[in-house]
């Protein structure tokens, strides 16, 4: 018996996915240099750049997910054929 195309179509809701996503998320946000410009990297705080370089791999890690982890063919197949 075949399942019908809605049952095979599920989001990525590993808990490695999860988890990355926090880590990331937290990375995107200085907590650890409150009231602090100290140390500077190429005339930028330490800070902006780890929540800068967290920004990109956040939106790369999205990509990465919804590009790879999600199946959606059966869906768009399905509203092809209607």
């Amino acid at each position: 018996m075949q399942k019908p195309p809605q049952a095979s179509l599920r989001e990525p809701a590993r808990a490695w996915i999860w988890a990355t996503f926090a880590v990331l998320l937290f990375m995107c946000v200085p907590y650890g240099f409150v009231g602090t410009y100290q140390p500077l990297v190429f005339g930028l705080p330490l800070w902006f750049l780890l929540t800068l370089l967290g920004s990109f791999l956040l939106g790369g890690f999205t990509m990465y997910v919804a590009f790879r982890h999600w199946r959606l063919a059966a869906f768009i197949l399905d509203e092809e054929t209607d």
